[in-house]
């Protein structure tokens, strides 16, 4: 009987060694290499093709140079800043997720106790505290310029939800809503 995919990676997000996934699963270290070259290159969003979102009010391009960086082109202040977020999604939805997190101190739920000190200088400074005091001091203008943006990753983490970056499914967890005290 074969592992299916998540348990493959929660048990290597656990610590289990290649070897003994391969008994669990019935396979050959071959077999695992090729799994894992798939596994991980699925994962990579696609840099070209159309979608259409609901959120942004005209066209919004992403063009990438040739060394992947993303250009965001439209008419609307609010689209760049949707177009912004998604790119962004797109190349560190992960590392996102892992410094909100942190800033939060909410870093324990994800990599256990030995993260409870840093959650706990997070907590105690009052990193949340202060972004939602600040936040709350923007101007409408930059408000929704972040709301704008969190859309923007929003909308990437709704379209790949069944696809998300390896490091979700190896700590066994989905990324909640992005808000604009998130960016803050």
């Amino acid at each position: 009987m074969g592992l299916i995919n998540k348990e493959k990676l929660l048990r290597l997000g656990a610590g289990d060694s290649i070897e003994s996934i391969c008994i669990a699963d019935g396979s050959t270290r071959h077999d695992f290499d090729r799994w894992w070259t798939e596994q991980t290159t699925r994962r990579v969003p696609s840099m070209v093709g159309t979608t259409t979102l609901q959120k942004i009010s005209g066209q919004v391009d992403i063009v990438r140079d040739d060394w992947g960086v993303p250009h965001v082109l439209t008419e609307s202040d609010d689209d760049l800043f949707f177009g912004y977020g998604y790119a962004m999604a797109q190349d560190r939805l992960w590392q996102l997720d892992y410094y909100r997190r942190k800033a939060h101190g909410h870093l324990s739920e994800i990599l256990g106790p030995e993260a409870l000190e840093i959650d706990t200088v997070s907590r105690t400074i009052g990193i949340t505290r202060t972004a939602e005091a600040n936040l709350a001091k923007f101007s409408a203008k930059t408000r929704g310029r972040l709301d704008a943006f969190s859309e923007g990753i929003n909308a990437f983490m709704e379209e790949t939800r069944d696809n998300l970056p390896i490091e979700f499914d190896l700590l066994g967890y989905e990324p909640h809503s992005w808000s604009p005290v998130d960016s803050v």
